[in-house]
């Protein structure tokens, strides 16, 4: 199993009194992330401004299918001639025309215009995923970013804790003549180091926190009102148990944005063509008119017609059949970019997956090699106040348990991105889209 044995999600650290102190935030669990991520893909203005250009759509389709219908045309002309000797205008000036015009036949043309207003809708929803997915991977960076910092400064404040109780220890010591006034100097400069350390992590932290609210405004006030949200929850390992059982590049071509978007782009080309054929075929209409007045004859009756017709263009010169085998020259490129989308898909998750297990079979090393570290400072320590270690070796053990610390949660955090973001990848966003 790739989920890390050791506790992923801790709960948040206690200030420091060197530090301002801040109300607990429990970030740390994935019910938060998935929270976040909820607020992102739902209310952030990119996503707002999607979903109008998506619902312009809609209407785009409506008006391709409106031109299935008759087209009604009403054309209303009065003439004023200067004098009685015109003999195109001497009869009525004034004429009124109501026409109704049906396409019979179009070889094809409305069905490709249709066809083309439903891939571009089609566009539109994919740069939508496109969006949600790119904010929800922004959002899972920045949240990844508080957690190991938070992480850090929980490891940094239990050490600065033990050393700064052997610098107590040490400064009893001095005082008995057990100890040299150098080494308590030593002692200090090492609490020190780590409270620069830790502080430096805290202002860390408050750069990552300004990240996130870049994407969720609300992020802090959201982590403190999940709290009860701050144990570490099963949905974390509800799709990953064994990656030689997932298809991981199906699963990510199928719910890629980008490859979504470059497919309907196809279709668009395609309905290009079959627009630009049917313009080598003549196009058959049928329309009634129905006339009021006669610009050659005075007081004429209402004249009704019925017309059918036959039109055709083929463009300037041969302009339509250079237009034709550009349209054909992109439908090819749009196949190869979608090619070239697939193959850089496929690196990036198969990299992730790489990275995930290779951070999982190095979490369980460094937690045994901390646990020993920890068992090896317990011993010293004792060893110290029997005098049979040196305060540098106590010292120097408590510097190396912090280095494991920092190890295994900056392991732990790159573990969590590369899961995080192949859940992304592999099962999309809708799961935490819906209210």
């Amino acid at each position: 199993m790739l989920i890390s044995g050791i506790p992923l999600y801790s709960n948040a650290k206690d200030p420091d009194f060197g530090l301002a102190a801040q109300p607990q935030v429990f970030s740390h669990s994935p019910a938060y992330l998935h929270l976040l991520w909820k607020k992102v893909i739902q209310h952030h203005p990119q996503v707002l401004i999607q979903v109008q250009n998506l619902k312009s759509t809609g209407f785009d389709i409506e008006v391709s299918k409106q031109a299935f219908y008759p087209t009604p045309s009403i054309t209303l002309e009065r003439a004023q001639s200067k004098g009685g000797n015109d003999p195109s205008y001497s009869g009525t000036p004034q004429v009124a025309i109501y026409r109704l015009q049906q396409p019979l036949w179009t070889g094809g043309r409305l069905s490709a215009q249709q066809n083309k207003a439903a891939a571009n809708q089609e566009i539109e929803v994919a740069r939508l995923l496109e969006v949600q997915q790119g904010l929800a991977l922004k959002t899972l960076q920045a949240w990844t970013e508080v957690v190991n910092f938070q992480r850090q400064q929980t490891a940094l404040l239990k050490t600065k804790n033990e050393l700064e109780n052997l610098q107590a220890k040490i400064e009893r010591r001095a005082e008995q003549g057990l100890s040299t006034q150098s080494e308590v100097k030593l002692s200090r400069l090492r609490v020190s180091m780590v409270k620069q350390l830790l502080n430096q992590t805290k202002m860390q932290e408050d750069l990552a926190w300004l990240r996130l609210k870049q994407w969720v405004p609300e992020a802090q006030p959201l982590s403190q009102a999940t709290d009860a949200l701050s144990a570490p929850s099963n949905d974390s390992q509800a799709h990953l148990q064994n990656t030689e059982n997932i298809d991981w590049d199906a699963l990510s071509t199928s719910q890629s944005p980008v490859a979504l978007r470059l497919k309907s782009q196809l279709k668009i080309q395609e309905a290009e063509l079959d627009e630009k054929r049917a313009a080598y075929q003549p196009e058959v209409y049928l329309r009634a008119e129905h006339q009021r007045g006669n610009y050659a004859f005075a007081n004429a009756q209402n004249v009704n017609r019925l017309f059918i017709g036959v039109t055709a263009t083929t463009g300037a010169g041969l302009s339509m059949q250079n237009q034709l085998a550009s349209l054909m020259a992109k439908h090819d490129s749009a196949q190869h970019e979608i090619a070239l989308t697939q193959r850089l898909l496929s690196e990036t998750v198969q990299s992730d997956v790489l990275n995930l297990i290779a951070r999982q079979s190095k979490a369980e090393e460094l937690k045994l090699n901390l646990e020993s570290l920890q068992d090896i400072q317990t011993a010293w320590l004792r060893q110290f106040d029997s005098g049979r270690k040196t305060w540098i070796e106590v010292m120097n053990a408590a510097q190396e348990t912090m280095q494991s610390q920092m190890s295994l949660i900056e392991n732990d955090t790159s573990m969590q991105l590369s899961y995080w973001r192949l859940q992304i990848l592999a099962f999309g966003l809708a799961r935490w889209e819906s209210p």
